[in-house]
């Protein structure tokens, strides 16, 4: 195996790693499980909004303001800090990293500020489901393109019954 192929396949184990390093954001439950994809029922702006976030716990569990999110199984943000919540959209600055942007990225991820959206409920509770960097943010073009290709914008949210 070439240098740089093994550097990349360790890089990928890293990050992985870390993504499921302890829960430091105090999570309050959750459900196994996650998919990629929202699947709920449209919201109305009522009450408590959350993130489903498998930072810590790969079953995952509601959030809010976190300050790691595992995005997708694709992207994390961390370093994160919320100018908003509970609103749409909810709006953290920090950086991002991903498999998408590997091996570069593990030791020096992008700034960004990220924006959630569409929030859905699921099991009664309202969760964001979808995802977007603005424009404003250190992301390179092609990096902003993987990323995007990666998971589409979309945040994982709790299983359905």
């Amino acid at each position: 195996m070439d240098v740089t192929r093994l550097a990349a396949v360790g890089a990928l184990c890293t990050l992985t790693a870390l993504a499921g390093c302890g829960d430091r954001n105090g999570g309050s439950g959750g459900g196994p499980g996650g998919s990629p994809s929202p699947t709920g029922e449209e919201s109305s702006p009522h009450g408590e909004i959350y993130v489903f976030n498998t930072y810590g716990n790969e079953q995952g569990f509601r959030d809010q303001r976190p300050e790691v999110l595992v995005a997708s199984e694709f992207t994390t943000f961390s370093d994160l800090t919320w100018s908003s919540w509970g609103e749409t959209p909810a709006v953290g600055a920090g950086t991002v990293s991903g498999t998408w942007c590997l091996p570069g990225c593990l030791d020096d991820p992008f700034p960004v500020t990220v924006e959630l959206d569409t929030p859905k409920e699921f099991g009664g509770d309202d969760y964001y489901t979808t995802y977007a960097v603005t424009d404003g943010s250190d992301l390179p073009p092609d990096m902003r393109e993987r990323m995007e290709g990666a998971d589409e914008g979309r945040l994982m949210v709790p299983p359905t019954d």
